[in-house]
């Protein structure tokens, strides 16, 4: 017997479909999560890299159409090379990382074969497209969970537990870099400032009012975009991303009505700011001879690198210990933004 077919056995001895979901008696995976990853690119690889780390889940395979790469992802981690889905062994659950225009027909197949998808993002390049993954997904009893990786941030799974009760009065998010030939094929508001928009509406909820936003434009179309929305309420949130920024700044700022909190994404460093008092300072009033100080707190944060946090919340999700936290609705959500900031650049021009 070969080394693939030896694999192939192993694999289907080891059927790990069992147990119900207790909330929606749907079939659920128990350890470990058999998993594939379908592309393996910049961000395919990193998902095998994180994906052969982890406990309780087992890289069964890599996909992807160029020989070399998946041969090299495959030696690396231990795992099986293919061409194609259709060459696929059983497996519970994949990762789909391959060019956003090839997601609705990958993610198609998998779900076809009851495979549970987390898919990067964005989930689609149409508002049609997402909306037939999430109904296949749907029927079909499937995950759909989509790569808004920076939800998965300790940092910012920390501050929204601070802001919890609160009103988040101001959202400031700055997310920029150089230019990149990673990617040419979509926009800075579907490639980058998807992020921010997605932990926006994490933190602020999502009736949105109103958009402005103006772009300048850059070897790719619209490579550095400014957008401001307005939430009910009288709040706000201004979003800026950029990849004709000669430094890489991914920034996160929280107004609320007495703290200011920010995150620096990369570093996991999560400050609280807040402005001194003074108790009371009798019937002649305060006469602005003494200072109030700035009150500066670090907080603790248990950093942990993203991806392997959502990876670990997508195969806890395809067992049935928790729902899936950024699921395909979510994900829509934060595309018709997207779309919204793009029409309206579409309707005011560049600067």
């Amino acid at each position: 017997m070969c080394h693939q077919e030896r694999w192939w056995w192993a694999i289907r001895a080891g059927s790990s479909i069992g147990e119900k979901r207790s909330w929606t008696g749907e079939p659920i995976v128990v350890d470990p999560v058999r998993v594939a990853v379908v592309g393996v690119g910049h961000m395919g690889r990193n998902h095998a890299r994180c994906l052969a780390s982890m406990k309780d889940v087992h890289l069964v395979a890599v996909v992807d159409p160029d020989e070399t790469n998946r041969a090299a992802v495959a030696e690396a981690h231990g795992c099986l090379p293919f061409a194609s889905i259709e060459d696929l062994p059983e497996v519970d659950a994949a990762v789909v990382a391959v060019p956003t225009g090839h997601h609705l027909q990958t993610g198609q197949e998998l779900i076809s074969r009851g495979v549970h998808c987390l898919i990067e993002k964005p989930l689609t390049p149409t508002r049609d497209e997402a909306g037939i993954l999430i109904a296949e997904a749907e029927n079909a009893g499937v995950v759909l969970q989509v790569g808004h990786v920076e939800r998965f941030n300790p940092a910012v799974r920390q501050l929204r537990e601070l802001v919890e009760g609160e009103q988040v009065l101001v959202v400031n998010a700055r997310r920029m870099s150089a230019v990149s030939a990673r990617v040419s094929d979509i926009d800075v508001v579907m490639d980058l400032m998807v992020h921010d928009i997605d932990v926006v509406l994490y933190l602020m909820g999502t009736d949105v009012a109103g958009i402005e936003a103006r772009a300048v434009e850059g070897p790719h179309g619209s490579d550095h975009v400014t957008a401001l929305l307005g939430f009910g309420g009288n709040r706000l949130a201004s979003l800026t991303a950029s990849r004709i920024t000669q430094n890489q700044v991914r920034q996160l700022e929280v107004t609320t009505a007495d703290r200011f909190l920010t995150v620096d994404y990369p570093s996991q460093e999560l400050l609280i700011f807040r402005q001194g008092r003074i108790g009371d300072v009798g019937e002649e009033g305060f006469d602005g001879r003494y200072a109030l100080d700035v009150e500066t707190r670090r907080v603790f944060v248990r950093r942990a690198e993203p991806l392997v946090a959502q990876l670990e919340h997508f195969a806890g999700a395809v067992r049935g210990d928790h729902p899936c936290e950024v699921d395909g609705r979510q994900a829509l959500a934060a595309l018709e933004l997207v779309w919204s900031i793009q029409d309206r650049l579409a309707s005011v021009g560049s600067p």
